[in-house]
Parts: C-alpha cells; structure tokens; sequence
C-alpha cells in the first residue's frame, strides 16, 4: 500500500518543476504514442539530464516578470523525463513507491489530451475563474477544456494576485506538428497570445 507521503512525492513531481526555457530536443515534435520501451528510454533520459533544462515553457521568464503571462506544455515525454529525474534524485523512495510510478507511468502512456497550464495575474482572487483557452494552426481554431484553477497566491507587488489554470486539448485535434498561436482569454483583460511551433518540442 501506497502511504500518503509516497503519493505526495509523485504528485509533487508531475506539477513541474518551473523550468524556464524551450528545449528543442533531439526528436522534436510532441510525441502522442509511446510504447513502454519508449517511456522507460525518457525516464532513463531524465535521471541523466539536469532537470532545471526540462521544460516546454513559453512566455515570460517568472524569475524575472512574475506577471508576464505564459505557460507550460506538458507533453508525455517532458513528464517522464522528470519522473526521472525526481527517481535518480531519491531512488530509496521511488523504490518504496514502486507500484505507485508504475501506475503514474501507466496514466501518462494512456493520457488522450494534451495539457497546457498557464500561469497569470489578476486583481482580484477568483481572476483566474471562467478563463478560456485555444489552438489557432493554420486558421483552425481549437478550444481547450478548462480545469479548476489552482488557488490564487498574493503577490508583493504589481497586481493583488497569481495563478494558475489548466487546458485539455484533445489528441486528435490538432497537428503535433504545426506551428500554433497558443491563446488565454482571461474573463477580465485582453486575450493573451503566444507563437509556438510544435514541431520543436518534445
């Protein structure tokens, strides 16, 4: 049985790690299938790799403009790779936890949506409810699937608060392939958009 420090370890671990920069990586493109062999080869990867690299972040850099607007893409193999990082970072615990990776792994492998979160400031400590998000490529326009955003944290300076919100975007639905304008509609403000280009991302 899994205790509840073990499941917080894990947890702790697919939230990120707040990394700040593209890593174009050697296959290159958001990769929707992997196999066993291949997500076992990305958490061998990882426990190599210093984890402050591993990132599919876009926007502003938080250490230097907290509020400047951005996100993450949480494709498969970036997961993975952190996964295996955090194992090589405490392996007597990823041993103890064995069955719960082995799970997570499992959840990861099978995940049919890709996930994108964003990370903004509003004035107020519900800004971040009611917020939209979608995929432009090539003048089609994708709607992602809102989660709950994350509780809004105060800030010192700038506006009153900072937070999080989460969008699904289905496998299926868009080219893994294509460069893609990623877009936030906050409930108050004006959208907030980005250029990526998938195709460099892993």
């Amino acid at each position: 049985m899994v205790g509840l420090q073990g499941l917080r370890w894990v947890c702790g671990v697919m939230a990120g790690l707040g990394a700040l920069c593209f890593l174009a990586g050697n296959a290159g493109a958001i990769e929707v299938n992997l196999d066993a062999s291949t997500a076992q080869k990305a958490i061998e990867e990882g426990k190599k790799m210093d984890m402050k690299t591993v990132s599919t972040r876009f926007g502003a850099d938080l250490q230097k403009e907290i509020c400047g607007g951005g996100g993450e893409i949480r494709t498969k193999t970036v997961t993975l790779n952190r996964l295996g990082g955090a194992i090589a970072a405490n392996p007597e615990k990823a041993e103890q936890d064995k069955t719960l990776i082995e799970q997570q792994i499992t959840k990861i492998l099978e995940s049919k949506v890709l996930k994108i979160a964003f990370d903004f400031c509003g004035d107020t400590a519900d800004f971040a409810e009611d917020s939209q998000a979608s995929l432009e490529q090539g003048g089609k326009l994708i709607k992602g699937e809102m989660a709950k955003p994350d509780q809004a944290k105060k800030n010192r300076e700038g506006p009153a608060f900072r937070g999080k919100i989460a969008a699904s975007f289905a496998y299926g639905s868009f080219d893994p392939l294509a460069p893609t304008k990623i877009t936030l509609y906050p409930k108050m403000g004006d959208a907030m958009s980005w250029e990526v280009d998938f195709s460099k991302i892993r």
